[in-house]
């Protein structure tokens, strides 16, 4: 009689049918990703704005830029023939462009995600922009609950045709208990943040325009971007978000920057400032959480950024 002993098994853990072991994923040599731009991550990227902050004006010009060397897949599903003629008039033949306008591709939940799945496979571009995801979402569904399933779609797509994709979105409208962190305005909130491997908010007060950015895999970064003759640019350096209104501000962080640990009476020193407005401003940028100390008897370090998602 033949007992189990008799028979050869292969052990599962050498020959799994789901999943790997974990060296074999830490041996595998796998292609490096490019940032797309230099304002976008690679992999799934959320943008979010309030309506009218210059959102799809950022988009089209990360799409000009990429489109000279790689091929883009542009949604503007807010834009009728004549309105996208307008938007893209300073685009050539240099920009390699689909261009997907309004009613040309049905809702997630309708068709949407084969239509998406149908236009990656045919046109193969390296970079998709989706704008805006309010035109692509389930309807008749609860509204936090669309936006959260549609992301979930297209970051399904992305991953497995290896794209990198950006889709713009509504900032939340302001409440009386909003909290500081602009991300956390980002419509369908913790769920919806959930999503994607990047989050970038784009905002505007008082006449300057601000993009920050965090990610699974990158620093959180803030970019103070000026505007001038249709396009953005970036203002560069360390303290750039208040060299407008706050000068002395930019100068104690660029100093502490570059000499990692001071005391108020050495930036005072330095810059040749009165001690007790140093004194303030440090408060300010601890408050700000650009600078840190230990107590009050320790010299004030710059707050290097850490990835927080």
């Amino acid at each position: 009689m033949m007992t189990a002993m008799d028979f050869e098994v292969d052990d599962p853990w050498d020959t799994p049918r789901i999943g790997r072991p974990l060296m074999s994923l830490l041996t595998e040599t796998l292609e490096e990703r490019e940032q797309p731009h230099s304002w976008l991550p690679p992999g799934l990227t959320l943008l979010s704005g309030k309506t009218k902050s210059g959102k799809s004006t950022l988009a089209e010009q990360i799409a000009e830029e990429v489109s000279t060397e790689k091929r883009v897949l542009y949604l503007a599903l807010e834009y009728n023939k004549r309105m996208a003629k307008g938007r893209f008039e300073r685009f050539n033949e240099s920009h390699q462009i689909h261009l997907v306008l309004e009613g040309e591709i049905d809702r997630i939940g309708q068709g949407g995600e084969k239509g998406l799945e149908d236009l990656l496979l045919t046109y193969n571009p390296e970079l998709m922009i989706i704008d805006i995801l309010a035109k692509l979402k389930r309807l008749n569904t609860g509204h936090y609950d669309a936006e959260y399933k549609a992301m979930t779609e297209i970051k399904e797509l992305i991953d497995k045709y290896d794209k990198d994709c950006l889709v713009l979105t509504h900032s939340g409208k302001p409440t009386g208990n909003d909290s500081d962190d602009p991300f956390d305005k980002i419509i369908g909130s913790t769920a919806l943040q959930g999503v994607p491997d990047n989050l970038m908010v784009l905002t505007q007060n008082g006449g300057q325009t601000k993009l920050q950015a965090k990610g699974r895999l990158i620093f959180p970064s803030e970019k103070i971007l000026t505007f001038d003759s249709g396009k953005y640019s970036e203002r560069a350096g360390v303290g750039a978000e208040y060299e407008d209104k706050a000068p002395v501000q930019a100068e104690v962080l660029k100093l502490l920057k570059a000499s990692q640990k001071l005391t108020v009476n050495e930036m005072a020193n330095t810059l040749g400032k009165d001690k007790g407005q140093v004194s303030i401003i440090c408060t300010k940028l601890s408050q700000d959480g650009k600078i840190k100390r230990k107590n009050r008897k320790e010299p004030w370090e710059y707050v290097q950024q850490i990835p927080d998602y």
